[in-house]
Order: C-alpha cells, then sequence, then structure tokens
C-alpha cells in the first residue's frame, strides 16, 4: 500500500489550480475542514481513500510480487453554491482523468473517475456537496513505467 497516494491525488488537484493542501484541500474522512471557503477557490475539497482493488503482479517486475497497485479514494466537494461546488467536482474530473504519467516521481499507468460527480445532501454546515470516486493504478513507488 502506498503512503504517497492521497499526496499525488492533493498534487493533481493543485497542479489544476483547485487549490492548496491545508487551504482548501485536505486529507482524510476526519479532516477539520474550515468553516467557510477560503477568499480564491470556489469549494473546499477533502480526498479520503477507499478500498480499492488488489495488487497487479508482473513476470518481470515487482516489489514483493506487486508492479501495480490500485488504489481508489473519494473526492468531496462543498461550497455555499451550487455552481461552485459542482464546477470544482467538474474541474477535479477532469484533472483526474488520465493514463500514462508521472506523479511526483512515481509512473501512474491510469486515474480514472469511476462515475460523474453526483450530488450529495447537504453538509452539517448547510453547504451543497458534490462527489466521485477516482480508481487507480499505479507502481507502488517512484519507478519507472
Amino acid at each position: 500500500m502506498s503512503t504517497t497516494f492521497i499526496p499525488d491525488v492533493i498534487a493533481k488537484l493543485e497542479g489544476a489550480k483547485l487549490g492548496s493542501y491545508g487551504i482548501n484541500i485536505f486529507r482524510g474522512a476526519k479532516a477539520v475542514l474550515p468553516d467557510v471557503v477560503p477568499p480564491g477557490v470556489k469549494a473546499i475539497i477533502s480526498v479520503a481513500r477507499t478500498g480499492g482493488g488488489g495488487d497487479v503482479g508482473t513476470h518481470n517486475r515487482s516489489r514483493d510480487g506487486v508492479s501495480y497497485e490500485t488504489p481508489s479514494a473519494q473526492l468531496v466537494f462543498r461550497a455555499p453554491d451550487y455552481v461552485d461546488a459542482e464546477e470544482s467536482a467538474e474541474a477535479a474530473y477532469a484533472a483526474l482523468n488520465f493514463v500514462d504519467q508521472f506523479v511526483n516521481g512515481t509512473w501512474w499507468r491510469k486515474c480514472q473517475p469511476q462515475q460523474e460527480p453526483f450530488e450529495l445532501p447537504a453538509d452539517e454546515k448547510g453547504r451543497v456537496r458534490f462527489a466521485f470516486n477516482i480508481g487507480c493504478e499505479k507502481r507502488p513507488s517512484t519507478a519507472t513505467s
């Protein structure tokens, strides 16, 4: 299991100009989120690891028999305005739909949203929420393709 998966996902969100870690992008289901959306961004984003799939091995490249990991995550977007939450989710959806890229020095075979962004019930502060899940396939650590 890679400990760089969520930081790599956050790096892709930052690269898409959706915000910054610790300002409006947070890691984990129990992250303490700000009460209001910080200035300069449209939404508060939380990224939490989900179950993922099993590891993939190949005959010639492995770390303990693992050539690729298949982690997954859920992204939740919160904003007081429906359009801001939806547009942020759509931009992240586009940023996290790719094949054959290095992310922070680790080879990713693919990252694919598992469904279109969808609306969730409002959070406890009354903010609009959108979410989607991603499934990825990547090397366990920094390695060539």
